[in-house]
């Protein structure tokens, strides 16, 4: 039974905000689950299924009804990422919404597939923007790039590109010329290194996670699912034998991934 790992769907209301409701992506994401489906294999959900930092959680959780029946029917599961985590405090409480998926949500695991052990988070727990419960800079960049969604009427430019990595992206680049002036490592970066010494604290062979968009690997132990709401729809793979990969799906078929992580 293969695992398919995904992350960063960003379920808004369907609104300008709403990456997921552009450009086809909801369908080739249904024909994306009836391939799963028809493989019979597990669904991992690796953080950032929705966008409470956008968009208000009610409203978000009432567009997307169907889709969660879904996902809740497939057995899927899901650990809560940054974007999600005004959830994180209810994990296995009494007070977590009585619908399967969220009752289904979880914590960051680890798992051992074919005598290699895994370990799966959304991989914010290793970034110091968005690591906390508490509203911070991450969430005060998401809130702002809402609010410029919504005067371009969508998420994405004439060029496809999206208007939330535009606004981060001119940040970053002030955050860049600082970290060059006092020697630090840019993000990406600082994420993969994050995130291998979360591998190796937790005593795994294989790492899988999201969160930064960036899909890609490192060698056969250092795995990014990427995102469902950019230019590419891509997830991980994981065979019976423990082999593991990322792939793109097109909408109708799958094709490999190879893009190394730096």
């Amino acid at each position: 039974m293969p695992i398919f790992a995904i992350s960063d769907l960003h379920l808004c209301d369907r609104g300008p905000r709403d990456n997921f409701a552009f450009n086809g992506r909801e369908a080739r994401f249904y024909n994306f689950l009836k391939m799963v489906e028809e493989s019979k294999s597990r669904l991992l959900i690796l953080g950032d299924l929705f966008d409470f930092w956008q968009v208000n959680m009610g409203a978000s959780i009432n567009a997307y009804l169907p889709l969660l029946d879904r996902l809740a029917g497939m057995g899927a599961i899901w650990i809560v990422g940054n974007h999600d985590n005004a959830l994180a405090p209810l994990i296995g409480s009494k007070l977590m919404l009585d619908h399967p998926l969220f009752q289904r949500s979880c914590h960051p695991f680890e798992e051992e597939i074919a005598g290699r052990r895994f370990a799966f988070l959304h991989g914010h727990e290793s970034d110091p923007y968005c690591r906390d419960l508490n509203p911070g800079a991450g969430e005060l960049t998401a809130i702002i790039s809402g609010m410029l969604e919504n005067r371009h009427k969508g998420p994405f430019d004439r060029h496809g590109h999206a208007i939330e990595d535009q606004f981060v992206g001119t940040l970053e680049a002030a955050l860049t010329l600082w970290r060059t002036f006092t020697f630090q490592q840019g993000r990406q970066a600082q994420m993969v290194a994050g995130v291998e010494k979360y591998r190796q604290a937790k005593n795994c062979d294989v790492v899988i996670y999201g969160h930064t968009h960036e899909p890609g690997n490192i060698a056969d132990y250092h795995f990014n699912t990427g995102s469902w709401a950019r230019q590419h729809d891509t997830y991980v793979r994981i065979e019976d034998d423990g082999s593991t990969g990322v792939w793109e799906w097109t909408g109708t078929c799958s094709k490999p991934y190879n893009v190394t992580l730096k």
